[in-house]
């Protein structure tokens, strides 16, 4: 195509993106094709991710916004990642503000690191590691544009690309994206805007330099209730999509990410990797109603809180050295390494009234209320974390990772009238791991980690809600197997023991540590290609999650099953790629949850169930482009699932629903 056709069709696309009727989606797709009709390049970014086809393990792999395995960022083990700070950008310490995940334009993907994948991982950490990856730019110039709609009148458009600007030496990207309906469980209005920038800088061989920037708008209205049972009863039926929402009610945040990452080469196999990270939100006056005490008729009480503005924001960073150096039988690596964060955050001065009965068929519609904010509190927690770790890797035989860590951690309270609360903490922390090397096939693995990590925030029903509680030491054993039954198909079996303090709701309702919790439990993956056109996705986790607390009572020492970790996980992901035509694939998920107990008295307990997703995808062209439409089904056959938390919130798993997307290339 000669430069006065390129021209001519993106004048077309253009008047096109000016003229759309059909919504954001549309527009960002021709604006998309508009903004790369000046350059030829034609090579995959949007339209080839498939989370399942890159998956190394079913522990938990993102890839744009398509996620599969047993755990995620929010979920592992029974824990949070992210809650206990066990996050990394491309493999550096970043301390994450509350309410600002990286966005996929800043972000291509992530994954979970538990055990055998964690090994040779420097400094591991309990629950788990998250680690993201950059949507770094790269040689060529590439671009592309995800649009799409789904079920309770969610649309979506992504538009992504990178460019070089000087050869071989400075490379930009970036992107925008609009997302319409996606908190439609807890809004009836819903809208997030995202945008992101990039650039690599590599001005000779030894140095790479990659800066980058991410924003993030969320905005949501008339605000749905948060469902709460009682201590008995059998829980209620209910969907989220048909709770009452309050006309008046808000709720939004905006913030982002940035920072920048940087590698240097220094000979004689000596590297520096080091990052600096900056983590911000801010949230408006927030307004969410609860429905609390709801028993099995689905009555309860209705309330509304309010939260006054407040911000949060994290500096952190890493800096690494690592030297490599071999013998005649090992391949050793030494690091060192300094991990530091400086984090605020503003919690409290909200005020809950309550506004009288209610059901989830028929919550009371009231005018706006007065309520009586009160001043926010500030906490901040500042830590230094040096670090000396080695890696020794025997051909054939085995390999080894140790690490050593002496953190200085100090958190200050303060709440305006009140005396300022400070605390020290100066632990040692340390790791140790190993791999033996059966067969070619076969290794066994085992690890002990001791760890200093984030508990969370109090919950939106807490006294002190959003309250960020101190550091606290925590332990992990685990040990398994992994086999290579083949070259390009993965078996890894493990158990696993997480030990942490117990932190929840007291009788006065304030989110505080009240014992202690393990979690004993076993997993499995299978991941690979079982033939050329078939791949497979599954895991299962099996947890054994107790507490032990004090209930403040006579002879109140309780040993229960916590509530939150899933006792019993099976989700497994299928893919096959038909001989009739190709391009087609076809997909599935199958997931069973167990049966789980739903209240900390043990005594409502939810039933087991199996959902089915099912999906298929087409490859072809559309402009002389690479295309992939995909129609996805989740939930096929309408079951009914609760998802109960520790502090009595119920979540009910969406009705059957449906997405249509199109991701194309440039």
């Amino acid at each position: 195509m000669n430069q006065s056709q390129w021209a001519r069709r993106g004048r077309f696309l253009k008047q096109r993106c000016k003229n759309a009727t059909r919504g954001t989606a549309e527009a960002l797709l021709y604006g998309s094709v508009f903004v790369l009709t000046i350059s030829n390049s034609a090579h995959a970014q949007r339209a080839k991710e498939n989370a399942v086809a890159e998956a190394s393990d079913a522990f938990g792999t993102t890839v744009g916004r398509e996620e599969v395995g047993l755990y995620s960022a929010s979920s592992a083990r029974g824990f949070s990642p992210s809650q206990a700070g066990n996050l990394r950008i491309d493999g550096l310490y970043f301390d994450q503000a509350n309410q600002a995940r990286p966005n996929t334009r800043m972000i291509r993907g992530s994954s979970v690191h538990v055990g055998i994948s964690a090994q040779g991982y420097p400094f591991p950490a309990p629950t788990g590691v998250v680690d993201f990856k950059l949507r770094a730019p790269g040689d060529e110039a590439v671009a592309g544009a995800l649009v799409g709609v789904a079920s309770f009148d969610q649309a979506f458009g992504e538009f992504d690309f990178q460019t070089p600007v000087v050869s071989d030496v400075l490379r930009v990207g970036g992107g925008v994206g609009y997302a319409r309906g996606s908190s439609y469980r807890i809004a009836a209005r819903s809208w997030e805007w995202t945008a992101g920038a990039l650039a690599r800088w590599t001005p000779n061989d030894v140095l790479t330099i990659t800066p980058f920037w991410s924003y993030t708008d969320h905005q949501e209205r008339e605000e749905r209730p948060y469902v709460f049972i009682g201590n008995s009863g059998v829980p209620p039926r209910y969907r989220a999509t048909a709770l009452t929402s309050q006309p008046w009610t808000t709720y939004g945040f905006a913030g982002g990410n940035y920072g920048v990452t940087a590698r240097l080469l220094l000979g004689n196999e000596l590297t520096v990797d080091a990052g600096m990270f900056r983590s911000e939100s801010s949230t408006a006056v927030n307004d969410e109603p609860l429905l609390q005490n709801v028993n099995t008729l689905g009555q309860g009480t209705y309330a509304i809180t309010q939260a006054p503005k407040r911000d949060n924001r994290a500096n952190s960073g890493e800096v690494r050295i690592a030297k490599q150096f071999d013998t005649d039988v090992l391949h050793n690596t030494v690091y060192g390494s300094v991990k530091a964060r400086d984090r605020m955050s503003e919690a409290g001065g909200s005020d809950t009234i309550v506004v009288g009965p209610g059901s989830l068929t028929s919550a009371p519609i009231t005018p706006r209320l007065a309520f009586n904010l009160r001043p926010v509190a500030v906490i901040k927690a500042d830590q230094v974390t040096p670090a000396l770790g080695y890696e020794g890797v025997w051909r054939d035989v085995g390999q080894l990772s140790l690490g050593v860590q002496k953190t200085f951690y100090h958190r200050t309270f303060a709440v305006p009238g009140s005396p300022l609360l400070s605390s020290r903490s100066k632990p040692w922390l340390y790791n140790v791991g190993g791999a033996a090397y059966v067969s070619n096939a076969l290794a066994v693995y085992a690890s002990y980690t001791r760890g200093f990590e984030e508990i969370g925030n109090a919950p939106v029903n807490a006294a002190n809600r959003d309250e960020v509680v101190p550091a606290q030491l925590t332990t992990q054993i685990d040990a398994g197997v992994r086999y290579q039954i083949t070259p390009r198909l993965t078996f890894v079996a493990g158990v696993f023991e997480i030990e942490k303090p117990f932190f929840n709701l007291d009788a006065v309702n304030i989110f505080r540590q009240l014992g202690s919790t393990t979690n004993r439990g076993a997993e499995v993956s299978l991941a690979g290609n079982i033939t050329d056109r078939f791949t497979v996705v599954a895991g299962a986790t099996f947890i054994d999650p107790k507490v032990k607390y004090d209930t403040g009572a006579a002879g109140g020492q309780v040993d229960a099953t916590a509530v939150g970790p899933i006792p019993g996980l099976i989700r497994a992901n299928f893919q096959y790629r038909p001989s009739f035509l190709e391009g087609l694939t076809l997909d599935a998920k199958v997931e069973r949850t167990s049966k789980r107990y739903a209240n900390s008295a043990n005594t409502i307990r939810l039933p087991s169930a199996i959902t089915l997703d099912a999906g298929v995808r087409y490859n072809t062209e559309l402009f002389s482009k690479p295309v992939t439409w995909r129609l996805q089904s989740f939930n096929l056959t309408n079951e009914y699932v609760l998802t109960p938390s520790a502090n009595g919130q119920l979540n009910s798993l969406d009705q059957r629903r449906f997405e249509l997307s199109l991701a194309i290339d440039f």
